[in-house]
């Protein structure tokens, strides 16, 4: 049995006899995809065609996070989580990673933490295909954070990496005393890369999110320099918004830099579901 509900009716997703595909008690349908995931994004709830990252979007992403550059980050967030489970009472642990991308933070944590139960969803069916190709054991969809193709009262941590999301969503999908782990730009997270675009450059504002029917439980921050190579400052320049204020000549200028450091900041918030 999944976790998943059907986008179509919201009743739950169980898994056909083959296993090969979800059913809901309306008898709407779900394949398994050859490389593992589902598709529960109708298209009657897409903006576009291919929404989210695209194929070339996805592939330099995963050249800049293969070169370790994040992975500091994705130990310090195996270690928030694994404290957690650690304290949990129950025998399970389910976490959704919420525009999970390629998958990359959820492969680390799984590393770290072997027991947990994973799932990820993510609007760029490039990006899903990518993570699951990667990862057989974890539950991976193609959906919308806007109507989150789970049943309720079904995650015990939702892991939000720069990624949107519904208040409403979260506290129908989080359990009583659930937890959020949001990852969000600390002051001076990426700044010598925006000293190429911006001539007044202006440290992030950290103002603490609020999430309807949370109360944050701990923040704490995380720097550290990296050195990427000129192809992996354009790859991590994609991944950011800055991009689009990127013309060619500040592209060609942040690639052909020489021995360019680059400053990481996070602040790394841990959010806890107010039980009425």
């Amino acid at each position: 049995m999944t976790k998943f509900n059907c986008p179509l009716c919201s009743n739950a997703l169980q898994s056909n006899p083959d296993l090969r595909g979800l059913s809901c008690s309306n008898n709407h349908q779900f394949d398994r995809a050859k490389q593992g995931y589902f598709n529960l994004l109708p298209v009657q709830h897409k903006k576009s065609k291919q929404p989210g990252d695209s194929k070339e979007m996805i592939t330099a992403r995963h050249d800049f996070l293969a070169g370790n550059h994040y992975q500091p980050l994705a130990e310090k967030i195996s270690q928030v989580i694994n404290q957690q489970v650690a304290n949990h009472p129950a025998n399970s642990f389910t976490m959704l990673d919420l525009g999970c991308g390629e998958g990359y933070y959820s492969r680390i944590i799984k590393q770290q933490i072997p027991t947990i139960e994973q799932y990820g969803i993510d609007i760029s069916k490039a990006a899903v295909i990518s993570a699951a190709k990667a990862d057989k054991t974890a539950h991976y969809a193609v959906a919308s954070s806007d109507k989150l193709p789970l049943v309720n009262d079904c995650i015990d941590l939702v892991l939000k990496v720069y990624a949107p999301s519904n208040d409403d969503e979260l506290q129908r999908v989080v359990t009583d005393n659930g937890l959020l782990l949001i990852i969000t730009p600390a002051p001076r997270h990426l700044w010598q890369l925006r000293e190429f675009i911006y001539q007044d450059v202006r440290a992030h504002d950290t103002q603490d999110s609020q999430f309807a029917g949370f109360k944050l439980l701990e923040s704490q921050q995380l720097s550290y320099n990296i050195n990427p190579t000129g192809e992996h400052r354009i790859a991590l320049l994609q991944m950011t918004p800055f991009a689009w204020r990127a013309n060619e000549q500040v592209t060609a200028d942040i690639a052909a830099a020489d021995d360019l450091e680059i400053e990481l900041d996070f602040i790394i918030n841990l959010y806890q579901r107010i039980v009425d």
